[in-house]
């Protein structure tokens, strides 16, 4: 596991942040929450959102006005940490999902500060093992039925909310999955489709976010799927099969969308037949239908895809800037692992990007062709890069270094190679 670093929606203290919307949830749980930048959640399609307070030793503090709001989701997956800066220390939210009583959402609050503190929160429905105080929000004018809990130095309150899907009975929050837990399990989904630690650091945790997504949302009609991973108005067929391959690579099941994976495949090869040129995302596009294709047992209609696109002119190059959709993925692995329609696969096709020379790299699992993961660390001996690679599948998938190196190639499922030289992009 790469146990990605990286920060998503890192929000400075600044009076002006940057617009959020977290998608937090369970894998296809059909219901979901929204955590804005400032921590406000608005659960499925709820209208009123719960809206969280904290009171210092000094006044009470609005996380929706405060200039001190600094807001982390680590690596990507949906664990998201908002700090409120008061006297003497921080006030930190964190929300995430469970799984347990048929989906809960998990709110903690963190005293890091000298000296205890309340937290109200603008909801009667709160689930707690704690009572409220009776005297309910002091001093400041909340939404009727706001509760307030003390909050002592050094300790956490931890409260949830049910979800639409939620069981009912009684809960123990205490022994509920801690927001740890959830990350490393997070990431154990989100990189089962493969992962790269490349010299961009931000490239990991986005994925990992829109996988994320993906997963959550996967539980609804794809038209509710959102824009970065089907377009506005969910219209965006190339966006589609992208993220429907990456369900497919974390393990989820996609058989009901078949009729429509066809239907945007026959559409594509109409609209490309007579190109000069085709779009790099509709070159990945497709070979992401023959993935899903060859995933659901439909290993002719995966084949009948290779032998059009082989049909089709060549595809453009790359954009040297990274996508912020879905086809952020499609883009990374087509750099690190280029699927060929005459068979095979290339190890850095288009040679190393700039920002990689001299930095060693490494990826995981990166789909070569619908049978096979390629998976490859990259390691300087001064001016020429050598690769470490290891391949799984049927025996026989041919590697090649396409610009990288010209020379070489191999049908070995394990091996290392110096490369001769290399074409910085």
């Amino acid at each position: 596991m790469s146990n990605t670093p990286g920060l998503i929606s890192s929000i400075s203290l600044s009076a002006t942040v940057r617009p959020a919307a977290h998608v937090l949830g369970i894998r296809a749980g059909g219901w979901h929450a929204i955590v804005n930048e400032r921590g406000a959640i608005r659960m499925d399609e709820e209208v009123d959102a719960l809206d969280w307070y904290v009171a210092a030793d000094d006044r009470w503090h609005n996380p929706a006005k405060e200039p001190s709001v600094r807001q982390t989701r680590r690596a990507g997956v949906p664990v998201v940490e908002t700090r409120l800066r008061i006297p003497s220390g921080d006030a930190v939210q964190r929300v995430y999902a469970v799984a347990d009583h048929g989906g809960l959402l998990v709110i903690e609050i963190s005293n890091e500060s000298t000296l205890p503190i309340a937290v109200a929160f603008t909801r009667s429905d709160i689930l707690s093992s704690r009572q409220p105080s009776p005297l309910g929000p002091q001093g400041i004018d909340l939404p009727t039925g706001s509760v307030v809990f003390p909050v002592a130095h050094g300790s956490t309150l931890r409260v949830a909310l049910a979800s639409s899907r939620a069981t009912g009975g009684t809960v123990n929050l205490e022994q509920l999955p801690s927001g740890e837990q959830l990350q490393r399990g997070w990431l154990n989904s989100v990189e089962r489709a493969g992962y790269a630690i490349v010299a961009d650091k931000s490239l990991s945790p986005l994925i990992n976010r829109l996988r994320s997504d993906a997963l959550v949302l996967s539980g609804y009609h794809e038209s509710e799927w959102g824009s970065e991973l089907v377009g506005e108005d969910a219209t965006d067929d190339v966006a589609f099969l992208l993220t429907l391959h990456e369900l497919v690579r974390m393990g989820e099941k996609v058989n009901h969308h078949l009729e429509r994976v066809v239907d945007i495949v026959e559409a594509l090869l109409r609209k490309n037949k007579k190109s000069a040129v085709i779009e790099w995302d509709v070159e990945r596009a497709l070979f992401a239908a023959q993935c899903i294709l060859w995933a659901v047992g439909e290993h002719r209609a995966a084949g009948d895809v290779l032998a059009s696109q082989q049909r089709l002119a060549h595809a453009s190059a790359l954009p040297n800037a990274a996508p912020k959709d879905i086809r952020v993925v499609a883009w990374l692995d087509e750099q690190l692992v280029s699927p060929r329609r005459e068979g095979g696969a290339s190890v850095l096709r288009y040679g190393v990007p700039r920002m990689w020379l001299g930095v060693n790299m490494e990826c995981h699992r990166v789909a070569a062709s619908p049978e096979h993961t390629v998976s490859y660390g990259m390691r300087w001996h001064g001016e020429k890069p050598a690769v470490l690679w290891e391949t799984s599948g049927p025996f026989g998938l041919r590697l090649d270094a396409g610009a990288t190196d010209e020379s070489w190639h191999s049908v070995e499922a394990t091996g290392d190679a110096l490369l001769a030289g290399f074409v910085a992009r």
